[in-house]
């Protein structure tokens, strides 16, 4: 598993990534500083820089997504890498991956040295160490379709997933799956909830998703309204530009956010964790 786990990260880490808008803003003042070119400083960053420069420049870079981490997410179903495989990991990479592969604004690729430092973050950011135990795990295969199940792993590592809240995500999503489809969409809406509940009580969860829909209505209304302008003093000095003008793709994202809410809000008070053995 472990050498299986460190091809996989070494893939990860090989892929071209697109520099974020925000590292391509902070690195002009760099490039202004040692008089480089954009590839030719990517190339000796990690020799110019102090560690904590790098992470702060390239940690958006190196800051794995849901589908990444889902990427290795099946190895998590019966093992655990230990925190000294994990750093063993990092000290290997860094030996056997040296460049990193970005796509830079323009559309062109340049190398970036690879610095430990930003390994050291992609491997933490992966948050194998908290992987589920294998009951839950499997309690969650049994409920989602086979392409779907590594995204459900990946989510229950995210960061306030405790085991029982992890407990509580598998389960409600078999209870989920037993009523409606389990989307993508409804499994992130469910994540992203549940991991802000301290108390998993049925009551506080069902007035904590209650009072979610209510805010997510109310953006969905706010953006059906169209745009408006918070002061008349303000509209007027805009020559009321804008007013009243819907922004259709706004308003298909939260009428889309409000579907899986209401979704979310339906099920929860359909289900209650609280008199059900755990996994």
């Amino acid at each position: 598993m472990y050498e299986e786990l460190k091809r996989r990260m070494a893939d990860l880490l090989s892929r071209p990534r697109p520099m974020k808008p925000q590292t391509e803003r902070q690195l002009s003042q760099y490039l202004t500083e040692h008089r480089s070119s954009l590839a030719d400083f990517l190339l000796c960053a990690a020799q110019v820089l102090e560690d904590y420069e790098v992470e702060i420049l390239f940690g958006p870079v190196f800051t794995p997504t849901v589908d990444e981490r889902a990427e290795v997410a099946d190895l998590l179903f019966h093992w655990r890498p230990t925190a000294e495989e994990l750093a063993r990991i990092v000290s290997e990479l860094a030996a056997e991956v040296p460049h990193a592969r970005v796509l830079l604004p323009d559309g062109t690729e340049a190398k970036l040295t690879l610095h430990e430092v930003l390994i050291e973050r992609f491997v933490r950011l992966l948050r194998l160490d908290n992987g589920p135990e294998p009951r839950t795990a499997a309690v969650l295969r049994d409920a989602v379709p086979a392409a779907l199940w590594p995204i459900g792993v990946a989510l229950l590592c995210e960061r306030g997933m405790t085991p029982r809240h992890q407990q509580w995500f598998a389960v409600f999503i078999n209870h989920v799956a037993g009523r409606r489809t389990v989307t993508r969409d409804l499994l992130e809406t469910v994540a992203t909830f549940i991991v802000s509940q301290p108390n998993l009580n049925h009551e506080g969860v069902v007035a904590a998703a209650q009072a979610l829909m209510r805010a997510t209505q109310g953006t969905t209304a706010y953006a059906a309204s169209g745009h408006a302008y918070w002061s008349p003093d303000v509209a007027q000095h805009h020559h009321y530009r804008g007013q009243g003008k819907v922004d259709t793709e706004r308003l298909q994202q939260r009428q889309a956010e409000l579907e899986q809410v209401t979704a979310l809000v339906e099920e929860i008070e359909a289900f209650d964790y609280d008199g059900r053995d755990e996994c």
